[in-house]
């Protein structure tokens, strides 16, 4: 499989959702008033123009060659990691820093290790999808997108510590990104 073709499957996995016919409908999520919606809208405009930036950098001005099996690897474990993040918070995901009124403080699955593995997958996905075309330039873009993600990451904390007491706790025992290191 060509690596154009193995970017069109991993957007695919990344964007399509499917969900259970049976499931109401979540009750549509609001921001709080203090909620940065700057952030939420940057950091998802950046990973957008990183996914949809790559493939343009790549025909119009060809892709380099090495690095492109890294990043599809480093692509899929995004991809991967952000569909076992998000199935792990279930009702508590949000798009929005604050956490859900009613929602819990997850602990299980990836975040019984990390406490942002989301934002680790963002980043490996937006660092992974350009290196797969070859895509250099667009590599800008990704440091970009990584530097929203840790401020979101860093108000996210400061939101989760406030909403929930136990919180403490659970982040001295967890890393914070990357396992067994920070």
């Amino acid at each position: 499989m060509t690596a154009g073709a193995l970017y069109v499957v991993l957007v695919a996995l990344l964007v399509v959702r499917v969900g259970s016919s049976e499931a109401p409908p979540p009750e549509p999520m609001r921001p709080l008033p203090d909620e940065p919606l700057w952030l939420t809208t940057a950091h998802h405009m950046l990973l957008a123009g990183v996914l949809v930036a790559a493939p343009l950098e790549r025909a119009l001005v060809g892709g380099a060659v090495p690095g492109r099996v890294a990043g599809v690897v480093l692509f899929a474990i995004g991809v991967l990691l952000y569909r076992v993040a998000g199935r792990a918070l279930g009702d508590a995901l949000s798009p929005f820093t604050e956490p859900r009124a009613g929602a819990p403080l997850v602990t299980r699955g990836p975040y019984g290790v990390l406490r942002h593995p989301m934002y680790l997958s963002q980043a490996l996905i937006a660092l992974g999808a350009p290196l797969s075309l070859g895509a250099r330039w667009v590599l800008g873009l990704t440091l970009l997108d990584v530097a929203v993600l840790v401020l979101r990451m860093i108000r996210e904390d400061d939101a989760l510590a406030r909403t929930f007491p136990e919180y403490a706790r659970y982040a001295a025992r967890t890393k914070r990104l990357l396992p067994y290191i920070y």
